[in-house]
């Protein structure tokens, strides 16, 4: 079998190098670039099964950096192996690199004997799991896990156990298993506590389980970490931004060093300013990390955008008479951004800002005229954050059927996100977005049926997922809130998400009831009360002050 390998490394001499101690291998060919972006390009034609990524790659954006980025866009696919090199050890750099879980991570300088052994031992395992990772590219789960478990039972080589279990986890993790994937992780930590793909795959579990109790207790004890300190730290900000804390999301992110604040942290705290009233804070923050990378195109690029979008926003919640300033500084950012540029996917980003700019300007022919260029209509690799000002567009040209898709389609692309920063702050501006064009009711009341339907089955992990996600898309529907709260206590789960039954309970309490929906929480309060010790403990704390 054939397999190809990329090699992605900005120093001439170094690629030429790796490329010559890579061809001698079987069943190997061999490509080199000199940046992601000519790695960008490759993918446009081709798929490779396995990159081998330089950590820096001049002044643009670092080599995790490109990785996050190929992903999120569907460049890479979900089988695809990752090696990375680096002779950068600050903790920095290998808590970054270690975030992405790369198949191999090797230190310069290595040798040529342990470079062809870190390959030659991924083919290997490439070569016996491959009908599992092609039904992972198809997004067949169950399948994948079926061939997986027939592989285990056939017997797993010794030296390929560890990555076959690593891939076991993942691929119950992509299917909604979370807690079987959590027995996983929590078994590689009772050999080894330290083992940080395995941390963080436990603290991922437990956050989508709603168990978020314990994941803070998880990242307060990783922020003593080197080499996981600002990864905890932004977990941290993400959680205080989910219970509205959002003077905690100020002060979680403080601790992380300036320069080292990724652009979806960045985007975390500027949205946290703004939910204060602090639109001079949040606008200083994107302008000084802009300022930070002026030499370096693709992130100077990427906080231009951020602060066009900013400002794009605070003219959506000015009055029509008072947003002219606002769109002027969102059109002229934009366009220093989009110049010059040939990237279809870059180039629907502007289009479809200067697009919304005109919306917000009713001007709905030149909005119209935006989306008129062949690549506006191909989403596969659009942002949900983009997709959302799309749904906006459409909605503002009369088109809710088309805006409500792409509502869904942002929704659905944030679900399948690795960054926790990038898919709280898309939350935040899918909710807003759908409230704005009347997508959640319709939403809400959907999500609660399905929530029903698995509560009858007594399927009550998915039952709490979408009752709560009903509840939080409608809050004052006190229906939705009932069911998540019976759901919760007939499940004996005294926490899910940012609810305590009892913090539920006053939420709940504050509506406005139905003379049936009042009797209902009479009855859910007496029983959970009369089972206190199970449900309300007495050591009860909500996280980080959300009371």
């Amino acid at each position: 079998m054939e397999y190809r390998i990329a090699i992605v490394e900005d120093n001439a001499t170094a690629r030429t190098t790796l490329r010559g101690h890579l061809l001698p291998i079987k069943n190997l060919e061999v490509f080199s670039y000199a940046s992601g972006a000519e790695l960008k390009g490759a993918l446009r034609k081709q798929h490779f099964e396995l990159l081998l990524m330089d950590f820096h790659l001049g002044q643009d954006r670092n080599g995790v950096e490109w990785i996050h980025m190929l992903r999120e866009a569907d460049f890479i696919r979900p089988s695809t192996g990752i090696i990375f090199l680096t002779s950068d050890r600050s903790p920095q750099t290998i808590g970054q690199i270690i975030d992405i879980q790369p198949d191999v991570l090797l230190i310069k300088p290595y040798t040529i004997a342990s470079l062809t052994r870190q390959v030659k031992h991924y083919l290997s395992y490439r070569k016996f799991v491959d009908p599992v990772l092609k039904s992972l590219d198809n997004q067949d789960y169950k399948g994948a896990s079926t061939l997986l478990m027939s592989l285990t039972k056939e017997g797993i080589p010794p030296r390929l156990n560890a990555d076959v279990t690593r891939l076991k986890a993942r691929i119950l993790v992509e299917a909604g298993q979370t807690h079987a994937a959590m027995k996983i992780y929590e078994s590689v930590l009772a050999r080894s506590d330290k083992v940080l793909w395995a941390q963080w795959g436990k603290i991922k579990c437990q956050y989508v389980a709603g168990l978020w109790p314990q994941v803070q207790q998880e990242l307060s004890q990783m922020v003593t970490s080197s080499l996981a300190r600002d990864r905890a730290f932004e977990w941290l900000a993400s959680l205080s931004f989910e219970q509205q804390s959002f003077n905690q999301v100020e002060d979680f992110l403080d601790k992380v060093k300036f320069s080292e604040l990724s652009l979806p942290a960045t985007r975390l705290k500027s949205l946290a300013y703004q939910k204060q009233d602090k639109v001079v804070e949040a606008i200083d923050l994107l302008q000084k990390k802009r300022a930070m990378h002026r030499s370096a195109k693709d992130r100077f690029n990427d906080f231009t955008f951020e602060l066009a979008e900013f400002y794009l926003m605070l003219a959506e919640d000015a009055p029509m008479t008072n947003r002219k300033e606002s769109l002027s500084q969102a059109r002229k950012l934009v366009g220093i951004a989009g110049r010059n540029q040939s990237d279809p996917q870059t180039l629907q980003k502007r289009d479809y800002l200067l697009a919304f700019s005109s919306v917000l300007d009713n001007d709905l022919q030149k909005a119209s005229q935006f989306l008129e260029a062949g690549y506006m209509e191909n989403h596969l690799r659009t942002e949900p954050s983009i997709l959302v000002i799309a749904a906006k567009i459409h909605h503002g040209l009369g088109e809710d059927d088309k805006a409500n898709h792409l509502m869904a389609l942002a929704k659905e692309k944030n679900a399948n996100l690795q960054t926790i920063s990038e898919q709280v702050v898309n939350d935040d501006i899918i909710f807003t977005g759908g409230e704005q064009i009347g997508y959640n009711e319709q939403q809400s009341v959907e999500l609660n049926e399905m929530g029903t339907q698995f509560f009858i089955k007594g399927n009550y992990p998915s039952a709490m997922k979408h009752f709560y996600e009903a509840f939080v898309l409608s809050p004052t529907t006190a229906a939705f809130g009932l069911n998540l709260l019976q759901c919760m206590i007939e499940s004996q789960t005294p926490f899910y998400k940012r609810f305590g039954i009892r913090k539920l309970l006053n939420a709940i309490n504050g509506l406005t009831l139905s003379p049936s929906n009042a009797n209902r929480l009479s009855q859910l309060h007496e029983y959970a009360e009369a089972n206190s010790f199970a449900l309300l403990p007495v050591e009860e704390t909500e996280l980080m002050g959300s009371e």
